[in-house]
């Protein structure tokens, strides 16, 4: 079985297209940070972020325990109890809320017309902290968050989202990452479905804690839950993105981790990442043989490195000359 992966493709919608375009596969597999704005404009991005940011801190200070679209509706419904000031913001936030809502549905249809008219193998699709919960998109048929399915064999698993508050994305419609702990005792949804579903290949958009998701000056960010299920259960493989910092191949035991990072363009606090990264996964008998990690340039796909996972270690068959990403680098041991 082939399958194509991508992660934080980050509104890269002509890179998906040229992918689909110019690749072959059993299966494509798309992890998170689909979208990366919630509009069109620059100046509504800004207007939209400031007014959201200003609503969290109205409500915090205020010691309200919910979000800004649940905080806005009640001043509005009760404007008797908030100041002027907080009213008029509410109604502004809202407003902006449904045209960023309305805008990110739009491009989540326009990304169901291109795999309609250009993938020629099925496509599955899981949500990231920068998109809003697929089931109210066109995208929902394809949606694998806290689902399943399974093919050639083969059982997935998804859980997408991830534990941070994406400032710009309509707060309300995003995906929940239910995971906390308190009065010493831990909760992890995602820990309970896999544990539930027990697949051969977990697709999750945050990764695991300990694997591909340190950030550099920071350290490791992923979930716990999600490592306590890896630490009593051996898939096939794993996929996961969010931490674009931390691309490279893993093997533990059978289990194949793998984060190729964003596919689409981004602009973090560590300068900007042009991405077009993503990776050809090759499965046979139940285990992971091949990883390939590739880059879509220019409008063209370039081999970057070629990864035998049959081994204890991953063994780099192939590396480019012009590589960008070195072997030692990638492959983890």
């Amino acid at each position: 079985m082939k399958i194509i992966y991508l992660t934080d493709i980050h509104d890269g919608l002509r890179g998906l297209k040229e992918i689909l375009q110019q690749t072959q596969a059993d299966l494509y597999l798309f992890s998170g940070d689909i979208i990366y704005k919630a509009f069109f404009s620059t100046d509504r991005i800004i207007e939209f972020c400031t007014i959201q940011e200003e609503m969290y801190r109205i409500s915090k200070d205020q010691r309200e325990e919910i979000n800004a679209y649940d905080y806005a509706t009640r001043a509005i419904r009760f404007p008797e109890k908030y100041s002027v000031d907080i009213v008029e913001k509410s109604k502004e936030y809202r407003t902006l809320f449904h045209q960023a809502a309305k805008t990110m549905k739009e491009k989540y249809e326009l990304i169901e017309i291109i795999i309609q008219k250009y993938s020629t193998a099925p496509v599955r699709v899981l949500p990231g902290n920068y998109d809003i919960d697929l089931q109210y998109s066109a995208l929902y048929e394809r949606d694998i968050h806290r689902k399943t399915f399974e093919q050639d064999g083969y059982k997935f698993a998804g859980y997408g989202g991830a534990p941070i508050l994406t400032s710009g994305i309509p707060e309300k419609l995003a995906v929940k990452f239910h995971e906390y702990s308190r009065n010493g005792k831990s909760y992890s949804e995602p820990e309970d479905f896999f544990k539930e579903e027990q697949p051969d290949i977990v697709v999750i958009h945050n990764p695991p804690y300990g694997f591909l998701d340190k950030i550099p000056n920071y350290g490791n960010v992923g979930s716990q839950g999600i490592r306590r299920y890896l630490d009593d259960y051996s898939p096939a493989l794993v996929v996961s993105g969010h931490v674009h910092e931390d691309q490279g191949v893993i093997k533990k035991g059978k289990t194949v981790f793998l984060n190729p990072s964003n596919f689409g363009a981004v602009d973090s606090v560590f300068g900007f990442q042009p991405g077009g990264f993503y990776s050809e996964i090759f499965l046979e008998n139940g285990l992971v043989e091949t990883v390939k990690l590739n880059r879509l340039v220019d409008h063209k796909i370039r081999l970057l490195m070629d990864v035998d996972c049959t081994g204890r270690i991953p063994v780099v068959r192939f590396v480019s000359q012009d590589s960008e990403v070195s072997a030692e680098d990638f492959v983890r041991i």
